[in-house]
């Protein structure tokens, strides 16, 4: 079966008007401005530091605004429902999330804790001002739900209605490629070969899932245990972003270590263990879907 025929992407024709590909890709850019806009708005009426809860707060009632203006573009101009955006079966759809939550924190936990149990990390003391431990665990479960504001945004914009538009009007590896790469390309990582590997792969392995699957609740949550792992239970940078100030522990990179081991700046998504794990998962979904020949990624 083609990507066209898959029933997620179906789901983009089932109302009275299909956005055209070029229109999407048009749309993608202005969607992603406006939600720097409004997140940039909001640090000028409302400064806070950067990686406090407040600012976590922040991302996520702009994040919230963009799905609003997704979902408004679907229904209104579209004409089709949000389920059909890949949200059907709502009391399931719930328990999938919840289920991405724990799959994600496990897949990016797996190259930290190596990198740590190798001494490539090491604990470091909380910054100032900053909650950490047992003390900390309330206001970082809270916080999880402001990440998966954030993730859910991502996956909306782009494995939602920006794959969904595409993979109705292009050849399914085009489909694939774009809203993959404008994904890696709106994280900055286009000069910096590990960190492109892991949020490229992230990017297929995400499209795949919600093949798989034909709706966007596991992947939201995914996505947001991925963010929140890194940033909100090891402290760690988020796609280059400065480290939170509330998380269960703070992690660091040790003395002498090189940055493709650490990740550098870029925290542990820039890391070869990262780029390693998400070639393996993303080779895993290809190889799922070879065995059962559910959609050919090529036509």
């Amino acid at each position: 079966m083609f990507i066209r025929e898959s029933s997620f992407i179906q789901a983009a024709t089932t109302g009275k008007r299909l956005t055209r590909w070029w229109l999407a890709i048009l749309i993608f850019v202005v969607f992603f401005m406006i939600n720097v806009g409004v997140i940039s708005g909001f640090a000028l009426v409302w400064p806070v530091a950067d990686g406090s809860a407040a600012a976590q707060v922040q991302e996520g009632i702009g994040s919230v605004i963009s799905i609003l203006v997704v979902l408004s573009w679907v229904t209104c101009f579209e004409r089709r429902s949000i389920a059909s955006l890949g949200f059907r079966r709502p009391g399931r759809g719930v328990l999938a999330l919840l289920l991405g939550i724990v799959v994600g924190l496990a897949m990016i936990s797996l190259p930290i804790v190596l990198l740590w149990a190798a001494g490539v990390y090491r604990t470091a003391a909380a910054p100032a001002g900053a909650s950490s431990g047992w003390s900390a665990l309330p206001i970082v479960l809270l916080l999880l739900l402001t990440v998966i504001a954030q993730g859910s945004n991502e996956e909306i914009l782009v494995r939602g209605f920006y794959f969904q538009s595409l993979g109705a009007q292009l050849p399914g590896w085009l489909a694939v490629l774009i809203p993959t790469l404008s994904f890696t390309l709106v994280h900055g990582v286009v000069a910096h070969a590990i960190p492109f590997i892991t949020i490229f792969g992230f990017g297929v392995f995400a499209i795949l899932v919600v093949l798989r699957l034909g709706s966007l609740w596991l992947i939201c949550g995914l996505h947001a245990g991925w963010n929140w792992a890194l940033g909100n239970v090891f402290g760690l940078s988020v796609s280059s972003l400065d480290p939170h100030t509330n998380a269960l522990v703070y992690l660091e990179a040790a003395p002498g270590q090189p940055e493709w081991l650490t990740g550098g700046d870029f925290g542990t998504e820039g890391s070869l263990a990262a780029a390693i794990m998400i070639v393996v998962v993303t080779a895993i979904m290809i190889a799922l879907y070879r065995r059962h020949r559910d959609v050919s990624l090529l036509a």
